[in-house]
């Protein structure tokens, strides 16, 4: 293909003779801005460009093609099949190129010499700068690390002796009962499954689940082995006695079950007509005196 910016094919003006273009009339197609166009209608586009370069004083596209140019770009590397770009980039390559969205006016291989030899240019330069540094860097002593002090270390360890409460080198152990720090999102037990978590702040919350998994906790270990491990040393015996078994706990409290309570109540879907809090209240699970269901059921079957 011979085209103008490779020196083959007819010129500018000899096509614009052919195609017996009048002073001012843009080529029909031309997709570029032309000022007033939108409210010419009736005539063709070369008519209505004919006229309005007469009306309108705007620059001719003759005085943009006599502007001054860039100037030509420096010898760019020939191809090699692994090299990405290069003197002869074909028109239509969808790859990208460096700053050629910013360039206008010119042909596709005017702007992808100029573009890639600006980025090749300023990558040299950004290799010089690298490598200069790292050679200032090479040619400083290396620092020594104060950790390697002995002064240092004998003054943190007399330190440290001499501040063993107060000095925040010593590894200082949470309490299982110490609430976390809010917006913790680990799990924290007994405060969704129980009442625990109603009705208090976080760090309360927190407080009385841990507490409650404690002595919980304790309480069981104490049953089944009949001592207290020492990490649960903290809770009282009198706590242990009057905490009762975790498996008689009861899950129907004779208050009723809490609004929006999503678990299952027995034979609640018979039952209409009365609030949520009326319903559960009564139902058998609820208003029995034993210490749980299973044993209020039991009891019903011995008599």
């Amino acid at each position: 293909m011979t085209t103008v910016a490779f020196g083959g094919g007819p010129s500018l003006d000899q096509r614009r003779a052919f195609a017996a273009l009048r002073d001012g009339t843009h080529v029909p197609g031309y997709r570029g801005y032309c000022p007033q166009i939108k409210y010419r209608v009736g005539k063709t586009y070369g008519t209505d460009t004919h006229i309005l370069a007469g009306e309108v004083q705007h620059r001719h596209p003759a005085s943009v093609l006599a502007a001054p140019t860039q100037a030509p770009p420096k010898q760019l590397p020939d191809a090699t099949g692994d090299n990405k770009y290069t003197k002869n980039m074909v028109p239509g390559y969808t790859g990208y190129i460096p700053r050629i969205p910013f360039k206008f006016g010119n042909t596709y291989k005017e702007d992808c010499d100029h573009c890639i030899d600006e980025y090749l240019t300023n990558r040299k330069v950004y290799d010089h700068k690298q490598s200069d540094l790292r050679q200032q860097i090479n040619g400083h002593p290396r620092l020594t690390a104060i950790s390697h002090d002995p002064e240092v270390k004998e003054r943190l360890n007399m330190y440290r002796d001499t501040h063993p409460t107060k000095s925040i080198l010593v590894e200082d152990k949470r309490g299982l009962t110490e609430p976390p720090i809010p917006g913790y999102r680990g799990y924290i037990p007994r405060i969704k499954a129980t009442e625990m978590g109603l009705g208090s702040r976080y760090n309360q919350t927190t407080k009385k689940g841990l507490e409650l998994f404690v002595q919980e906790t304790a309480a069981n270990a104490a049953r089944s082995t009949g001592k207290l491990p020492q990490s649960l040393s903290m809770v009282s015996h009198q706590t242990l006695k009057s905490a009762p078994p975790s498996f008689n706990r009861r899950l129907y409290v004779n208050d009723g079950m809490i609004p929006k309570y999503t678990g299952y109540i027995p034979h609640r879907r018979f039952v209409f007509g009365n609030t949520y809090g009326d319903t559960t209240r009564s139902l058998n699970v609820c208003s029995h005196p034993s210490q749980s269901y299973g044993d209020f059921v039991r009891s019903k079957t011995t008599l």
